[in-house]
This record gives structure tokens, C-alpha cells and sequence, in this order.
């Protein structure tokens, strides 16, 4: 899977060859330092010949010497010599500059499409790993599509994924393999893919014909052929990491398969599918079984994090249920770093029917055993055509009142999130870059510390 000559896996146009030239030189692409060594290693080489040839020469040098030495006191030396000396120093830098270029886009023309490219995507990788350590923790289309605005900022990402879907195929996949869903899995790491356009369109084909395979897409079932060879989630996870050239890591909440249990005003409701269809807003959720496995990684990466993200998504589908699990449950309660919860925009009917804002970092609160620090609220209006389209839904924006966040010691910041579109979704890169700015005053404050 390549990316066109004219275009990127961001979009963006290729840069022109002064810019290219330009990225070279930036400090910190550890490049000028070598390109230093090869010209003191060249001078090395000539002044080496030129002794051993004088060497070899022997009592013949000044035969050697004289015309050399008539040309060295010449008017025409005299008066342009040292233009002379600076434009033949100016050609050996250029070409051997030019020759180390040519030799990395030799050896790199076997791994990149645009060897030209090198130095821009050299220079945004070291941009990249220099970016804060952010988790975030959901899943649907609101973890996927906030780690598409948080990878312009870092490559430091993790994003822990809930595994409790129970319909559509990976549903068909859970029940027929005994495994965690894998749908989430797949939307997440087509997101983080380095080849993004290409992976994310591979992994969400859907099957249309075929009995076995009609209804799965392609994602699913790479995940489960995985599952299959590795015997285990974790590690088919592991060996997709690494496959898919990611700017960062995709994990499940646990290798465990789980069914959420929501508890309603008419009483107990199994299953996520269930949950949603059955009327009125969720007052407690739970998994079973209660203490399924977490992955090691997902745990490392709550230690080392600048910055914990809760959501955006399904209050109780998304965000909630992957803080069920005891493992990640425990780290994010001894975690020292910011735990930043991105409030919907929207009510969801069968889940958050009439809750507010603070009432829905209330419910994670409970079922977390610890508070946000802050939350993120959009405050931007909702036009009368998005209001109308998810009346037929029976959801209503989410009403942020600040005094209620006071009263509880939370840190509310809002700031206009809707994106463009005809849904009342985040925009990935405002709510990334507000994330970030957060994330980079965190990391601050560690390394002063």
C-alpha cells in the first residue's frame, strides 16, 4: 500500500525541494553532524593521496613542484586565487552533500514510495516522538476520531479500547470464537495507522456476498485470524502494533470476553444491544464477569502518562465500560497525571436520557471511584437543523451548568467543539489541540518536578 506521487497520507501537498534541503539542516534531525564527518573524512582522504604521493615521488618532487609552484606565484593567482579556492571548497561541499542525499534516497527507495520525502518524514517523526504520552480510553467513532486530531501533536498515543460489543459482526465474531469484540480494535487502528487512507478503507470493507463472510469487514476479521494464530488478544494486538506501522499503540481494555449489565428503572438489562433499546437513562453499569484480565501494556501506559483522556463517546458504552475492568480501574485511581473527561455534546437515548453535563461526570465518577480533575465542555451553539435531526432520536444538547463543577472541585474548560457536518460530533482537531495544550502543561510540570 502506497501513497500517489502528488498527495500524502495527510493530504497535504509534497514539499518543494528548497524545503526539503531545509529539513535537513533543522536541529535535531542528526544529519548536519554527519554530513560534517564525511567532509573532514573527505579533506582526510585528499590530504592522505596528496601526502603519499609526494612520498612515492621521493627526490622527483620538485620536478613535480615547479609548475605548481609558477602557477601559486602568477599575477593570474595572485588576484584570483582566493575566488577561486572558495569556489572549488563550494563545489566539494555541494557534491558531497549531494552524494550523501543520493546515497539515503538510494537505500531508502526499497521502503518509501517518495524517497524525497525523507527528510519531511524524518523531521515529523522526530516531531512526533517528542510529543506528550496521552492513553485515552472509549471506543466507537469518538475514540477513533479524536485520535485523528491527537496524532498531528504526538506519537505517543494509547488509546485502551472497550471490547463488550455484542451485535453487527463483531458480535457474529464474539459469539462464534468465544473472543472480546474486535470491531473498536479496528476503527482505532486504521486511525493510528501511518497509511491511514489506505488501512482504514482495507480494514472497514465489508463483506456483501458470501454466506460465511456477507456482513464482517475486513478488520474483524484480520483481528480474529489473529486471535486465532496467536491464542490470544494481547498478542494478536502486539503483532498488529508492529504490522501496521501505528503512531502509537492500540490495546484492548481486557482479553476477556464481556458483556456489560446495566441496571435501569424497570431493572437489570444484558447486553449492549438490549442496553440501548430498553427506555430511560442507565443508573449503574457492571461487566461479567467482574474481574476479567488487563493487559500489561495498558497499565504501563497509565504509569508513564502525561495525560489520561475519558471519552469522547457513549457515556456508558464507550467510556465507562473499559474503566469497569479492576485492572485499569486501579491505575487510573494511582495515576499522578491529569485525567481529563471530554463531555458529550449530545444525550443518547437508552443511556443519558435527560442528563446534564455534571451528571454525566457524576456517573463516571461513581462507577470510577475518582473524579475527573478537569473536564472538557463544547459551549459552542447547535443550529436549528442538527437540533431537529436528533429530535428523531429524542436527544437534546447537553446542558453545562459551571456552578455545579465548583461545587465539586472539578476544573470545567469549554470552548466551541462541534466540528462541520450534519452531526453534532467533536472536531478532532480543536478537541485535540485543547488535549495537547493540556497534556504539554502536564509533561511541563512532571520534568520541573
Amino acid at each position: 500500500m502506497t501513497t500517489p506521487p502528488t498527495e500524502r497520507p495527510d493530504g497535504r501537498p509534497p514539499a518543494d525541494a528548497w524545503t526539503r534541503l531545509r529539513l535537513w539542516s533543522v536541529p535535531g534531525m542528526r544529519v548536519k553532524r554527519f554530513v560534517a564527518v564525511a567532509i573532514v573524512g573527505a579533506v582526510a582522504l585528499v590530504a592522505g593521496v596528496v601526502a603519499g604521493a609526494l612520498w612515492l615521488l621521493a627526490d622527483a618532487r620538485s620536478e613535480v613542484a615547479a609548475p605548481i609552484e609558477r602557477v601559486l606565484t602568477g599575477g593570474a593567482w595572485r588576484r584570483y586565487g582566493g575566488w577561486a579556492s572558495a569556489g572549488v571548497a563550494l563545489l566539494g561541499a555541494v557534491v558531497t552533500v549531494r552524494a550523501i542525499l543520493g546515497l539515503n534516497r538510494s537505500l531508502l527507495s526499497h521502503w518509501l514510495p517518495r524517497p524525497k520525502d525523507a527528510a519531511e518524514l524524518l523531521h515529523t517523526r522526530l516531531r512526533l516522538s517528542r510529543g506528550p504520552r496521552i492513553v485515552a480510553f472509549g471506543g466507537g467513532t469518538g475514540l477513533s476520531t479524536l485520535l485523528r486530531g491527537l496524532r498531528r501533536g504526538s506519537s505517543n498515543l494509547t488509546a485502551v479500547v472497550t471490547v463488550a460489543d455484542d451485535g453487527g459482526s463483531s458480535g457474529r465474531l464474539r459469539d462464534a470464537f468465544g473472543m472480546p469484540a474486535p470491531g473498536d480494535l479496528s476503527d482505532c487502528l486504521a486511525a493510528l495507522s501511518d497509511d491511514e487512507l489506505e488501512v482504514g478503507r482495507l480494514m472497514a470493507y465489508r463483506f456483501e456476498r458470501g454466506d460465511p463472510l456477507a456482513g464482517h469487514t475486513f478488520g474483524n476479521l484480520l483481528i480474529t485470524t489473529l486471535t486465532e494464530v496467536e491464542g490470544d488478544l494481547a498478542r494478536a494486538t502486539r503483532v498488529l502494533n508492529g504490522m501496521l506501522n501505528l503512531s502509537g499503540a492500540v490495546w484492548p481494555a481486557t482479553t476477556t470476553p464481556v458483556t456489560l449489565r446495566a441496571r435501569k428503572a424497570d431493572g437489570w438489562v444484558e447486553g449492549e444491544s438490549a442496553l440501548r433499546d430498553a427506555p430511560g437513562p442507565v443508573e449503574a453499569l457492571a461487566v461479567a464477569p467482574e474481574a476479567p484480565r488487563t493487559p500489561e501494556e495498558v497499565r504501563a501506559a497509565v504509569r508513564e502518562a502525561d495525560l489520561i483522556v475519558l471519552g469522547p463517546g457513549s457515556l456508558f458504552t464507550s467510556v465507562v465500560a473499559p474503566l469497569l475492568v479492576p485492572g485499569v480501574r486501579d491505575a487510573l485511581r494511582a495515576t499522578r497525571a491529569p485525567v481529563v473527561y471530554v463531555a458529550n455534546i449530545m444525550t443518547e437515548a437508552g443511556e443519558t436520557d435527560g442528563m446534564d453535563a455534571f451528571a454525566h461526570t457524576e456517573a463516571l465518577a461513581r462507577h470510577v471511584g475518582r473524579w475527573p480533575d478537569v473536564v472538557l465542555a463544547n459551549d459552542a451553539p447547535i443550529d436549528e437543523a442538527r437540533r431537529t435531526a436528533y429530535r428523531g432520536e429524542a436527544a437534546v444538547p447537553v446542558d453545562v451548568d459551571p456552578a455545579r463543577f465548583a461545587g465539586a472541585g472539578v476544573t470545567l474548560q469549554r470552548a466551541a467543539l462541534v466540528g462541520a457536518g450534519p452531526y453534532a460530533q467533536h472536531d478532532p482537531d480543536a478537541t485535540a489541540d485543547h488535549l495537547l495544550a493540556l497534556a504539554r502543561r502536564a509533561a511541563r510540570r512532571e520534568v520541573a518536578a
